[in-house]
């Protein structure tokens, strides 16, 4: 037994990707999958070979898919392929018609579902292969009918030798009639076994059925015999709204002899509404005159939900898109108020604080030699309370300010920028900082990374509780990040307080003039912006190491 043999799919498309998409969907269907990248390639495709079915993009440069769809209608020996529309945009209705008009029997819209293409894709090959085999079978009959014209003359003056092998001829013949038989009753099977279609067949001029494929009555619920006995059966299944629109219609494309397609609505056996796409097709005879017409009707009522709960979700899309865009505009209003009060609000707190230490300062300058130690040590701490209210004045301006701003990056040489902010910090002598590791060059925010190390470093120093203090700065790659580590010789810092320390105006040192709780929050909320992480590692009276990534 000889293997069945494949047949061809042309799949068109300008863009690869797609192309390999809808291969790895067919590819289960075993047949010859042709490729074509534009519509000249596909009529190229079209003259070298027939095919079962044709994929085509609508959307394609210089000839689309509607362009190629007519020139391959205009040609005789492709007139009659299937054509199945893809499109990677929302469906619309008059581009929809548009492929049907021009011959397609589907159209789908990307992105495909993969089982639903597939099912369509394996009909049409079904088809391609029985309708070759009739034809096969049909040339079979016509060879043998010719043989048998041919004995016949040849036999004719041989009247007794043409009895004699009668019985031979008759048998020949009725083999052949079997043949025939059996092809037809072979695509009656195939039309009666796709349940998602029905084929039909009717009179062209009263319309009254005279062939519908089983699956009629499980797609609507009627009998097949109420199709082909009742001549307005299938006048009376259209919705009321719509029969005498669609019945117009058909009557005019018959008249002006024209294929045609539509969709309408019908009643099913249990009332319920079932969308139907109807493509019909005119069978002429030899002279031209029309003798019936022959179409397929298939259930598009999931695609046409799917359109209407689109539409729905598209409109609920485009409500929430307004309401955001208002929110927007309506934060923005907001937060340009919130920058006035803002800087407003610490020019206003900050003016009477330098009043304050001022004052004091001119107190202690007029009363020199006049007061008390006990009262210049009240001045003294004044002054220490305003300069502290200050510090954190500018410190809650700094906090506010990250990430309010779209900032330009920068190549930054980190070892070139601590260096900076060492020699701004200028530690006393005793005090050494050390860079133990080589430091990356790359692209980021320079002012950011420069206020990280600058509260890292300042804080070793300021709450250094020794004679003499070392300070080492280390740096290494992680991934895409870079893991920058601060590590003194200081107190250290309870494991309780890792957390606490990185709080708004927490400090280890309530009573002190010159620590706000701010620059380590303030740290925290620039590396948390970057998308680094940040943690403490330290024991009290065993120094204290902060590591913090940056992205590279």
């Amino acid at each position: 037994m000889q293997p069945e043999s494949k047949v061809n799919i042309l799949l068109v498309d300008d863009n690869p990707n797609n192309l390999l998409a809808l291969e790895a969907i067919l590819n289960r269907l075993e047949q010859n999958l042709v490729r074509a990248t534009s519509g000249k390639d596909a009529l190229r495709c079209l003259l070298r070979q027939d095919f079962a079915v044709i994929l085509l993009d609508v959307k394609m440069p210089e000839m689309d898919g509607f362009e190629t769809a007519t020139l391959i209608r205009e040609r005789e020996r492709s007139r009659d392929v299937p054509i199945i529309f893809l499109t990677a945009y929302s469906r619309n209705e008059q581009q929809a018609f548009q492929g049907y008009a021009l011959g397609a029997v589907d159209y789908l819209v990307k992105p495909l579902d993969p089982e639903i293409l597939l099912s369509k894709v394996a009909v049409f090959v079904e088809l391609f292969k029985k309708t070759d085999q009739i034809k096969q079978q049909a040339a079979q009959i016509a060879q043998l009918n010719a043989q048998l014209e041919l004995r016949v003359k040849k036999r004719t003056a041989e009247l007794e030798a043409a009895n004699l092998q009668k019985d031979d001829l008759l048998e020949r013949e009725q083999s052949a009639r079997e043949v025939a038989e059996a092809a037809e009753q072979r695509f009656k099977d195939l039309v009666n076994g796709l349940d998602h279609a029905i084929f039909w067949e009717a009179n062209a001029n009263t319309l009254q059925f005279s062939f519908v494929s089983q699956s009629s009555q499980m797609l609507l619920g009627y009998p097949s015999n109420n199709w082909l006995q009742k001549p307005d059966f299938w006048v009376n299944l259209i919705h009321p709204d719509e029969r005498e629109e669609i019945l117009k219609y058909r009557l005019q494309q018959i008249t002006q002899g024209l294929d045609h397609e539509i969709q309408y609505r019908c009643i099913s056996a249990n009332d319920q509404i079932v969308w139907l796409r109807d493509k019909a097709y005119l069978v002429r005879d030899e002279d031209g005159t029309i003798l019936k017409i022959r179409g397929l009707l298939l259930d598009i009522t999931d695609a046409k939900e799917a359109e209407t709960a689109l539409r729905t979700h598209a409109d609920e899309l485009t409500y929430l898109t307004t309401a955001l865009t208002q929110s927007n505009i309506l934060l923005e209003k907001r937060n340009k108020e919130l920058d006035q009060f803002v800087y407003a609000a610490s020019h206003d707190l900050k003016s009477p604080l330098r009043a304050i230490a001022n004052i004091a300062q001119w107190i202690i300058d007029d009363l020199e030699g006049q007061i008390t130690a006990e009262t210049r040590t009240h001045l003294e701490l004044l002054q220490g309370r305003v300069y502290r209210m200050e510090n954190l004045i500018d410190g809650l301006l700094q906090y506010y300010r990250v990430g309010r701003s779209q900032m330009s990056t920068e190549t930054v040489d980190v070892e070139q920028l601590l260096k900076e902010v060492i020699d701004n910090l200028a530690p006393q002598d005793h005090f050494t900082i050390e860079i133990t590791s080589p430091m990356p060059t790359f692209s980021t925010v320079k002012l950011l990374l420069q206020q990280v190390f600058t509260n890292l470093i300042s804080n070793s120093i300021k709450h250094h509780d020794g004679v003499t203090g070392i300070i080492r700065i280390m740096a290494q790659q992680e991934g895409n990040f870079y893991k920058f580590s601060v590590v003194d010789d200081g107190p250290g810092i309870d494991p309780q307080f890792h957390e606490k320390i990185f709080g708004l105006f927490q400090t280890l040192e309530p009573h002190s003039s010159h620590n706000t709780g701010i620059g380590l929050a303030l740290v925290k909320k620039i590396v948390d912006g970057e998308k680094g992480n940040i943690k403490v590692d330290s024991q009290e009276g065993s120094g204290t190491t902060i590591h913090f990534t940056w992205p590279v």
